[in-house]
């Protein structure tokens, strides 16, 4: 599985203010992962972050089901855990899901952003946005490291052909095998953010570096941030909740050799 790590603050509008290039987006599940492109934040006030959302997913004895149950799983756990409006926010994802069936290597995306359908496989790839990546075209016949060089290849090129600012950072990158899973590289040190204070936090010591996007004056990325803030410690409505992870997610299935 291979993501970019960029997500971007935008305001209640929906302009983009600002992003940040240490968003995780693969999250493992032990024997299995959720990998995610689209809205990182969610309409909920306790538990803002996707991330935090995952993390206390992968806690849960509903976590603990087969690969193709797992989409159901996860949005029947966000149902119990979330407000009404952060539930429902948590289907705008696209999500892809991945781990073993009976020994053998399933692949499932949930596309929360159009149709809201799920598609399973037990070979080739999957990508987010849906695109044909002609060298994945023989995923089997590659390892892990080729497989890899093709997906960072592929999401380096999708951001270098997107509007500046929207995909970026580094690209990141995690195998499963049925032995296990690990990182493929070194991750990021990704920030352990639950509701917008955290972020807040981090903003006000200079914890996590924010980039402006073109036109934006750092006001504006403080009021962002501050409003989000207070929508989290009030519940009222926040026009920072709409951080996003616009990056591509791609999941192949080679062999370990």
């Amino acid at each position: 599985m291979a993501s970019d790590s960029r997500g971007t603050l935008k305001d209640r509008q929906g302009r983009r203010i600002a992003y940040y290039d240490i968003n995780q987006k693969i999250f493992p599940l032990g024997d299995k992962l959720i990998a995610d492109t689209g809205y990182a934040s969610l309409n909920d006030a306790k538990v803002s972050f996707l991330s935090a959302l995952m993390s206390r997913f992968s806690h849960s004895q509903l976590s603990h089901v087969d690969v193709d149950q797992l989409p159901t799983s996860y949005f029947k756990y966000s149902d119990t855990v979330l407000a009404p409006e952060g539930a429902a926010s948590a289907k705008l994802q696209t999500l892809v899901f991945a781990g073993y069936e009976k020994a053998k290597p399933t692949l499932c995306m949930y596309d929360g952003e159009s149709r809201r359908d799920i598609q399973c496989r037990n070979s080739g790839y999957l990508s987010s946005p849906h695109q044909q990546i002609f060298e994945l075209a023989n995923v089997s016949s590659l390892s892990f490291r080729e497989a890899a060089q093709v997906m960072k290849k592929t999401i380096d090129d999708y951001a270098a052909a997107v509007q500046p600012g929207l995909v970026g950072g580094p690209v990141v990158l995690r195998t499963i095998t049925t032995s296990g899973s690990r990182w493929f590289e070194t991750p990021p040190d990704w920030p352990t953010w639950e509701a917008f204070t955290d972020l807040a936090e981090d903003y006000k010591n200079n914890r996590v570096p924010f980039h402006l996007m073109p036109g934006i004056s750092q006001e504006q990325l403080t009021r962002v941030i501050d409003d989000g803030a207070v929508w989290a410690r009030l519940g009222q409505t926040s026009s920072a909740r709409g951080s996003t992870t616009d990056g591509p997610v791609i999941g192949s299935y080679p062999p370990d050799r």
